[in-house]
């Protein structure tokens, strides 16, 4: 009998300041992000996902589209403008890198809507959406050798929405008057507005609505206070504070 290889890939996809408000119906939502795997053709055969909702609260439970692709002659797909509506130039820039697609129907996939984040997973026999197989995705993957590491490929993947907006603000905003300076130590920040304990966790990579900080949470400490650390430029008063990865996959991947 034949021993079949199986890899759990973690992503965790940096997303654009601007979607502390929301996105159009059919906008990319995350740039392409290189995922480096072992050569081989392989199967992806379960994909499970979490969506953080909207304003520490429920939202976000709607379809998304993910794209897979390789390089061509060592050149990554082109950069994509996030925020922003996908249209026929832009998927012309990556016509021949394409090598996958999966359509995520929300309804048939969510085990969990109804808290502040969502979680999904496709690819299980429970899911009977037709662009599942028997217990996965019939969805082949193989990449371009990587560069300068013996034995890998690399593949691609970014995520549109489907036919409704996404929205990761969280309505958490910093909410002192002399604002925040920079720090590499940890500091306790005040906050306003959603409680910070519904949104963040430790470990967590925050940005600010500008685009002009980012920091790591270290602890959430009540419903107005949250300690930081590594900040990397003064957090204005009013700043809308966001997390930098809100959503993450794990691809389940066979060879």
């Amino acid at each position: 009998m034949i021993s079949k290889n199986k890899i759990l890939k973690t992503v965790k996809p940096d997303i654009s300041h601007l979607f502390a408000a929301a996105s159009g119906g059919s906008d990319i939502l995350f740039n392409w992000v290189p995922i480096e795997i072992p050569l081989g053709c392989v199967e992806l055969r379960s994909l499970f996902y979490t969506l953080i909702g909207i304003d520490g609260g429920t939202g976000n439970n709607t379809d998304i589209e993910l794209y897979f692709a390789t390089g061509i002659n060592g050149v990554a797909p082109a950069d994509l403008t996030v925020h922003a509506a996908s249209s026929a130039t832009i998927a012309a820039t990556f016509r021949r890198n394409l090598i996958g697609h999966a359509f995520i129907d929300a309804s048939e996939t969510v085990l969990n809507g109804d808290t502040t984040y969502n979680t999904y997973q496709a690819g299980g026999k429970a899911d009977s959406a037709d662009y599942v197989g028997d217990g996965g995705f019939t969805i082949f993957l193989q990449g371009e050798p990587h560069v300068t590491r013996t034995g890998f490929q690399t593949i691609y993947v970014m995520a549109t929405a489907h036919g409704a907006v996404q929205d990761y603000g969280t309505d958490v905003f910093l909410d002192m008057a002399g604002n925040q300076a920079a720090s590499t130590a940890a500091v306790q920040i005040t906050t306003s507005d959603t409680d910070p304990r519904t949104v963040f966790q430790p470990g967590d990579a925050v940005i600010g609505h500008t685009g002009t900080v980012e920091m790591e949470v270290v602890s959430v400490d009540s419903a107005t206070t949250m300690t930081v650390k590594n900040v990397t430029a003064q957090i204005d008063d009013d700043e809308h504070l966001i997390l930098k990865n809100p959503i993450e996959l794990r691809l389940g991947l066979e060879y």
